[in-house]
């Protein structure tokens, strides 16, 4: 089933062996009730395990990635991560923005992606974890949590080891393990210490299709792999870190965070199909590059005083946060194969490629910070903050001069929300940040080149409105603007004006009836560009793939006579975006249905839960686009079955 990747089935044996050795232990549940349906207090995103529901992501948020711009936190606490956690180090992840960034002590445009550290239970438990789908996917995991000195010391521990299929196509094998200890001396300390680690090996790399002209590609199977073999992809992730939460004395409290993170590629190969013509033909170039290394140390340390006076409270914060940030980047050779097309499968040798010397890249960013949070029962609050941002950058490139970047902004921001009746509440916010900008993408001649960081603002308001104690409606207008990055005349990808994003989000979330869940949002958006290559007609006033509206349905229907099982149904919908910079080419809408069935049971004495998921029911067939123009296919309908047991 894994096929000969030996590490994989390693790790696959070690993990049910694992499981096995510990089922007669005294359990406690833990993940088979994991829902982030019935869980989400809004739509703006909230991820639980392998469910995500919600408008937003840690990729995707009012129009931007809040990965990419370097808004994530961990425990609340600055992480400039550089891949993404999985496997079951965390409980979750929720998105900050609007309403839910009130509070936060220092937001950021683009919102913010808040993950939660997983913690050991009083009790010993754990789970195991096996899915089958969707195409040909195999997947399962392990996991503990156990008290190692009770009410002071614990740990927990997961693996896991994945076969993974993009709709048939790429494959990659992936092995995820994570571990944590978390001491907790008194009940004023809590400090957790964790490590992530992932290692994808014989990752098939996914061809990237460029049309000659403003038209798309025409439709081919999309269960056809039409890469090659020998062009993979092998990755491996490390995460670790340290966070510790202290109540210093009466009123002061302490919060401090240390992480490593890296990211390195050490097979790097691009499939590159150009001028692809309405019929299918195209040209062939596969580029391999040397080892690419992304690797940052970042952390906080936040101070906080508390003072109440009835019912108000007042909180100061005092925040430094830091990333020191290597990057190798480039070093490719292209080679071109000639005429080849789309979908189909055509072979050719792997040829000897004459790599080059790599760039190297150079971030120190260290930003002190001082906030005010003010909350006001039954009335409101009010939040402001400013901070100083040092920022220093060196890229060495081969053959070139060694270019530098010195910047000094300083950041602020301020919030206000108004509780006008028990039921009404008003809110207001304004946010500049510095955020990083990306990296160039594939079809630059800089491509893999970090950008440099962006002055960055956002505008929001808006109401949220509890129709009863179990739903609430939230309604808000926002506006970001950031720098624009596009290729210009000779092929590199920098900064050619200003991008803004101007919107309105709708949140729907709660019971309507007993039994009916429903998570439902809307978002939608005016993207326009101003800028020189803008206004000269060299792009168009709208940005590649910025859908003008994005609509997630999430609902879940059991009653409890039903005894455990429900129906599930989601409805995505993104609306029409333009597919090339000249704006001549624009795609269709495209609306998805998905269907499923829960059933939460006993499994000898233990709480388990089965899933069934079936994704794009009516198959609909349509194109996306990157940013960058290159073209993909939707993903096909697809099946995915996951069996949960706790012990």
């Amino acid at each position: 089933m894994f096929g000969g990747t030996s590490v994989l089935k390693r790790s696959l044996f070690a993990g049910a062996a694992l499981a096995a050795l510990l089922v007669p232990l005294e359990a406690k549940a833990q993940r088979a009730g994991e829902n982030a349906v019935t869980s989400a207090e809004d739509a703006f995103g909230v991820s639980i395990g392998d469910q995500n529901v919600g408008l937003y992501s840690d990729n995707s948020a009012r129009g931007f990635s809040p990965q990419q711009a370097g808004n994530i936190r961990l425990d609340g606490l600055y992480f400039d991560q550089q891949f993404q956690l999985q496997g079951r180090i965390d409980t979750g992840t929720t998105m900050r923005v609007g309403l839910s960034a009130q509070s936060y002590p220092f937001p950021a445009p683009t919102g913010i992606a808040d993950v939660a550290l997983r913690r050991p239970g009083a009790e010993f438990a754990g789970s195991l974890s096996l899915q089958y789908g969707p195409y040909g996917n195999a997947q399962i995991e392990a996991d503990i949590s156990t008290p190692i000195i009770a009410g002071k010391l614990g740990a927990i521990a997961s693996l896991a080891g994945s076969r993974n299929k993009y709709d048939w196509r790429a494959t990659y094998d992936n092995v995820v393990s994570s571990a944590a200890l978390n001491w907790t001396p008194s009940d004023r300390v809590d400090v957790v210490a964790f490590f992530h680690s992932l290692n994808g090996v014989d990752g098939e790399g996914q061809p990237f299709m460029f049309t000659a002209g403003p038209f798309t590609p025409p439709k081919y199977d999309r269960s056809v792999y039409f890469g090659q073999e020998w062009a993979s992809r092998n990755r491996v992730v490390r995460n670790f870190g340290t966070v510790v939460l202290t109540e210093v004395s009466d009123g002061w409290r302490l919060r401090a965070g240390l992480f490593r993170s890296t990211n390195e590629l050490r097979d790097e190969y691009i499939i590159f199909f150009r001028n692809v013509q309405p019929d299918g033909t195209a040209l062939l170039d596969i580029t391999r590059s040397q080892p690419q290394f992304a690797g940052s140390t970042s952390g906080e340390v936040r101070a906080s005083k508390v003072f109440v006076e009835g019912d108000r409270q007042h909180t100061f914060h005092f925040a430094v946060k830091g990333r020191d940030v290597l990057r190798e980047f480039g070093g490719s050779d292209t080679k071109s194969f000639g005429p080849a097309r789309i979908g189909v499968v055509s072979p050719v040798p792997a040829p000897v490629y004459n790599l080059t010397a790599t760039s190297r890249d150079d971030v120190f960013q260290v930003t002190p910070g001082v906030s005010y949070v003010g909350q006001w029962r039954n009335v409101g609050e009010f939040s402001a903050g400013i901070q100083k941002s040092v920022y220093n950058r060196n890229v060495n490139q081969p053959g070139l001069p060694e270019a530098q970047t010195r910047d000094r902004p300083w950041l602020y921001n301020a919030t206000l929300a108004i509780t006008a009746t028990p039921a009404l509440a008003f809110y207001a916010g304004y946010t500049r940040g510095l955020e990083e900008s990306g990296i160039a993408p594939e079809n630059a001649l800089n491509r893999g080149e970090a950008l440099p960081a962006s002055l960055t603002e956002q505008m929001d308001a808006g109401l949220r409105y509890r129709i009863s104690p179990r739903m609430s409606l939230i309604a808000g207008l926002f506006e970001v603007k950031k720098p624009f990055f596009e290729r210009d005349a000779t092929n590199l990808f920098t900064d050619v004006g200003e991008v803004s994003h101007r919107g309105a989000e709708f949140s729907f979330s709660g019971q309507p009836l007993q039994g009916l869940n429903v998570v439902a949002g809307v978002m939608l958006l005016r993207a326009r560009i101003e800028g020189n290559q803008a206004t000269a007609g060299v792009i168009g006033p709208v940005p590649v793939a910025r859908p003008n509206r994005n609509v997630r349905v999430n609902v879940q229907y059991g009653p409890k006579e039903w005894n455990g099982f429900s129906l599930t149904g989601a409805v995505v919908q993104d609306g029409p975006v333009y597919a090339n910079r000249a704006n001549t080419l624009r795609l269709k809408a495209v609306t998805t249905l998905d269907l499923g069935m829960r059933y939460n049971f006993t499994l000898y004495g233990e709480a388990a839960s089965a899933r069934l998921q079936v994704f794009n029911v009516t198959n609909e067939w349509a194109w996306t686009v990157l940013s960058s123009g290159a073209f993909a296919p939707n993903k096909a309908r697809r099946v995915q079955f996951n069996l949960v047991s706790d012990f």
